[in-house]
């Protein structure tokens, strides 16, 4: 499982497809689940927005369906203040 600990820190996640003379390599990346603790662009990197867990999938452009998925346990990240009450 990967990890990243540090605040707003990335995680460059790596696709391997087989075979390996597969045609169209090109993939299209989503967050499938913890949509809100992490965002991920269109060339596999992953920036963390909140602790927690998230996943990433990829999947293949070529119509066949195929995809792959990766957990990352996402920590340390700041929670900033959203208001102050005085009283």
């Amino acid at each position: 499982m990967a990890a990243i600990s540090t605040n707003k820190g990335t995680y460059q996640v790596k696709a391997v497809m087989l075979p390996p003379d597969t045609t169209d390599k090109s993939l299209n990346w989503e967050m499938s689940n913890g949509i809100e603790k992490a965002n991920v662009d269109q060339s596999g990197l992953v920036t963390a927005v909140k602790d927690g867990t998230a996943t990433v999938k990829a999947t293949v452009k070529d119509g066949s369906g195929v995809f792959g998925t990766l957990d990352i346990i996402i920590t340390n990240q700041k929670v900033l203040a959203t208001s102050v009450i005085l009283t």
